[in-house]
């Protein structure tokens, strides 16, 4: 059964990977993650949330069945983790602080003004990470980042 489930994922990753890194490399914004996607992504991040911190320490509780029926965070949030995640994939690409200079503020922000808790932050923080771990594989296979881009890159993200 994890097999058959392992499958559809891989491919709705490849998928989404490669929408957004020929986007990113054209220097065009994405197309909109389709809403199906974004929740299979939620779903994936609830099943590894154990492999995130939680309390800045030790590993958050697994997801319980009622996380999966009504997930903590949004359709439209998690999406924003994946674009940030696509973002972040990039920027490491291209030699630049992926980490400080696009994932640790979309974390702050939450925090901050949306008031978000430990979990729906590490929630983020898997999906951003899943994201970003398939597309920094993609980048890397096209070859090395050219000038222009880590140049547009580094004017949008956050100094």
């Amino acid at each position: 059964m994890q097999q058959a489930t392992r499958l559809p994922t891989a491919l709705v990753l490849l998928g989404l990977a490669s929408m957004i890194t020929s986007s990113a490399l054209a220097q065009q914004p994405p197309p909109p993650i389709p809403d199906a996607i974004v929740r299979k992504m939620i779903d994936l991040g609830l099943k590894n949330i154990d492999k995130a911190v939680c309390d800045g320490f030790n590993a958050c509780p697994a997801a319980t069945e009622a996380e999966f029926k009504d997930p903590p965070i949004s359709i439209d949030q998690a999406r924003t983790a994946l674009i940030v995640g696509g973002r972040s994939a990039i920027a490491h690409w291209c030699g630049l602080d992926a980490e400080r200079r696009s994932v640790l503020p979309l974390l702050t922000q939450l925090r901050r003004s949306k008031r978000f808790n430990e979990r729906q932050l590490a929630l983020m923080a898997v999906i951003h990470g899943i994201q970003q771990g398939v597309l920094v594989e993609q980048l890397k296979a096209k070859g090395e980042c050219d000038a222009a881009t880590r140049s547009k890159l580094d004017a949008q993200l956050p100094k």
